[in-house]
């Protein structure tokens, strides 16, 4: 395998849309709301994993996982600050905690996929 995976454009799409999904969803319910860590962190971590089972390579795992999990979750959380839900500090904060296990899952579909 080369050194350079694809992006993972279709990847970035889905997680970009749950992300939005759970943002909106949360407007509407209050219990959605309150599991806000739960899908911010579980997202990116779910996602990261299935494209991590593509075999991208250690290093691209790291590197594309951490976008793969900070672009969707800044996108969110811009629409939740626009809608009032958020403090501007939390989308830094959310996008990094959120790039972060998108590293952990990429690593560990990766590495589940043997070809690591």
């Amino acid at each position: 395998m080369s050194d350079r995976a694809p992006m993972p454009v279709g990847w970035y799409v889905l997680s970009v849309l749950l992300q939005c999904a759970h943002v909106l969803g949360a407007t509407v319910s209050q219990d959605i709301g309150a599991m806000a860590l739960y899908f911010g962190v579980g997202i990116p971590l779910v996602i990261a994993f299935f494209w991590g089972r593509s075999g991208p390579g250690t290093m691209n795992a790291v590197k594309q996982g951490f976008l793969l999990g900070v672009i969707p979750a800044a996108l969110g959380l811009v629409l939740a600050f626009a809608l009032g839900q958020v403090f501007a500090w939390l989308i830094l904060a959310g996008s990094l905690s959120s790039g972060v296990s998108a590293i952990m899952g990429a690593l560990l579909g990766n590495a589940l996929a043997g070809k690591g």
